[in-house]
């Protein structure tokens, strides 16, 4: 089966209703411009109805031979934005709409109604509620949500399924199985929520342990947490301090057999809410931030740190088991024309001291920005970064494989300049950077293993010129050298753009034009005299050591070879403003790559987006 046939018809249909409804709001058969402002009541401020928004209809198409496709041949989308008001109640409506979504994944097409009036806020459809960093965040929820901040008081509440069931397939478009998850949260505090405020929530999240059939490897889980948070803002906001801490318990397989009440101990009180079982594990996550304002003087600090083992069901992602520390600053200088800022981050792993190494990161970096004259600016940025691997034991047999040390530091200059003259406007801007990693592991030092180490290079530049009657160009290439132990890697890029615009603006044309060259050079060593297959997808530029006697007999040697490859790109986008202000844009981009030798790919790629967006 191919992407195409996953539902052609339904897509089809979808797209035709689409078109058909791009039409009738082309020829002015849709909504129509926004009418006059209404006036307001009597002596008030308060208006007796608003609305606005915007309708967004958007197609893909997309071909490609060569290589496997990367997005679907067709797909549409909807998106519509609106907000309107009657008589000081403040409400809106959002909808994401693409053919692109299939019951073998997660769901795109969202939904939303909002609702505020003062000090009330009511939700309905696809939410996205944030408490804290590491309660609830990042995921969205199916169902609803209520917001009450009267003054110093505040009350967040919502609910709803955050997953729905996918089971396993081999069906093209699958991606992992998931069971149906369902999420309830609640934060009340006190206070001014953007000044000083005292807070508590709460997050209690399951899976429905029947929802799939065929669950492969995961589990369904059940998670409740908790999460008291202070925030402390003084003298006018000149200083902040901001701290929470997330206490979880997360039960990995909600299916396995309760535990008694005798062996809970510090456990009882979960009992009532989620099941404990030997799965269960109770870890706890935080931060603590600091924030410093002093004139032309910016400050901030942070630490967290997260558990081995922490889960919250209410976030996206999350990285376990590390602490860092943060310490950031910016300084202005000469009314502006200056800029200094600094950052230094430290953090580790192995918190618990429970594996056998422990990684240990350090990054410092520090950037100035110059603005010398109106038309000359200059920024110097440098950043340096090591990750240490040190082994728990050093009399651990396998110590010298888990020491790992490697140091990079990297070195930017950008200098641009503007020169406005007679109506036509430069903009030249330059780019160099060197970038070095260092490999100071045991294995590498004693010559066990290969170092890393590389060093890479890369210029570039960029010049744009703007004429009267709204024509501009635009040109830019770089180049960039890498080089390691066992080869190096050369790139080199250049972009030649155009654009104009017709009819008093109304519409704009823009085309460019990209060509790239990428090559390796690497040593290859062959002890087969069959290398006929080495032939067919390298170019051998020169032998290094060759251990026949006769030169058209290959026994075997060192060979130093290389592979180049060329891509060419074309970008067309052209964009008509009607009457009534709504745009129609059409973009259309090329990717055709020609590598040099017979084992590259060698591919076509297009892919077309209409878009057509209607403000009212």
């Amino acid at each position: 089966m191919t992407i195409n046939q996953i539902n052609p018809p339904k897509k089809s249909r979808i797209i035709g209703v689409l078109s058909v409804v791009l039409f009738f709001l082309m020829t002015g058969y849709g909504f129509h411009a926004k009418a006059d402002e209404p006036s307001t009541i009597g002596e008030t401020d308060i208006r007796p109805y608003e609305f606005g928004g915007s309708l967004s209809i958007i197609s893909e198409g997309y071909l490609v031979n060569g290589i496997d496709p990367r997005r679907p041949p067709g797909l549409g989308q909807v998106q519509f934005n609106s907000n309107f008001s009657i008589l000081g109640l403040q409400s809106g409506i959002n909808i994401l709409y693409s053919t692109d979504d299939n019951r073998f994944r997660q769901s795109m097409n969202q939904f939303n109604f909002q609702g505020s009036w003062r000090w009330l806020t009511v939700a309905a459809g696809t939410v996205a509620p944030g408490f804290t960093k590491y309660s609830l965040g990042g995921v969205s929820i199916t169902g609803g949500m209520i917001d009450i901040n009267p003054a110093w008081f505040s009350l967040t509440m919502t609910g709803g399924r955050t997953k729905r069931a996918v089971d396993f397939t081999d069906e093209i478009g699958f991606r992992e199985p998931s069971y149906e998850r369902w999420l309830y949260a609640a934060r009340m505090g006190f206070g001014n929520r953007d000044g000083t405020e005292l807070a508590l929530s709460g997050v209690y999240a399951y899976d429905v342990t029947g929802s799939i059939d065929n669950p492969g490897e995961i589990l369904p889980a059940q998670n409740i947490n908790v999460t008291p948070e202070l925030k402390l803002s003084l003298f006018q906001g000149r200083f902040r301090l901001d701290g929470n801490a997330t206490i979880s318990a997360f039960t990995r397989d909600r299916r396995g057999s309760a535990l008694e009440i005798s062996e809970l101990d510090e456990f009882e009180w979960l009992t009532d809410l989620i099941t404990i079982n030997s799965s269960t594990r109770l870890d706890y996550a935080g931060e603590i931030s600091s924030q410093l304002r002093l004139g032309p003087v910016r400050l901030n600090g942070s630490y967290e740190r997260v558990q081995p083992g922490f889960r919250s069901l209410g976030l996206g992602r999350i990285r376990s088991d590390h602490e860092s520390y943060r310490i950031r600053g910016q300084f202005r200088l000469f009314e502006g024309r200056a800029n200094v800022s600094g950052m230094y981050t430290s953090g580790r792993n192995n918190l618990m001291d429970d594996k056998i190494s422990t990684l240990q990161r350090n990054q410092v970096a520090t950037t100035l920005a110059l603005r010398i004259s109106q038309k000359v600016n200059l920024s110097l940025s440098y950043m340096q970064m090591s990750n240490v691997n040190e082994p728990v034991n050093p009399n651990n047999p396998i110590a010298n494989q888990l020491h790992t040390d490697i140091i990079s530091r990297n070195i930017m200059i950008t200098p641009t300049m503007i020169i406005q003259r007679n109506m036509i406007s430069h903009s030249i801007s330059l780019n160099g950077a060197y970038q070095i990693l260092e490999d100071n592991s045991i294995m590498v030092l004693v010559g066990e293993r290969p170092s890393s180490e590389f060093d890479n290079t890369t210029v570039g530049a960029n010049y744009n010129i703007t004429l009267p009657g709204s024509l501009s160009l635009s040109f830019s290439g770089n180049l960039m050298k890498n080089n390691t132990e066992t080869g190096s890697a050369i790139g080199n890029a250049f972009n030649a753009s155009t654009g104009y615009s017709f009819f008093e603006r109304k519409l704009t044309t823009s085309i460019s034009l990209g060509w790239s060259r990428n090559g390796i050079e690497f040593v290859r060593i062959i002890d087969d005299p069959d290398h006929e297959d080495m032939m067919s997808d390298t170019v051998i530029r020169h032998s290094v050591h060759n251990t026949s006697k006769n030169n058209n007999d290959f026994l075997g040697g060192e060979y130093v070879v290389e592979q180049w490859s060329n891509q060419y790109s074309i970008n067309l986008s052209t964009s008509y403003r009607f009457e009534n202000g709504n745009p129609l844009r059409l973009s259309i981009r090329g990717l055709f790559s020609r590598p040099d030798h017979d084992g590259g790919r060698r591919y076509n790629e297009f892919h077309a987006v209409l878009r057509y967006q209607h403000r009212f």
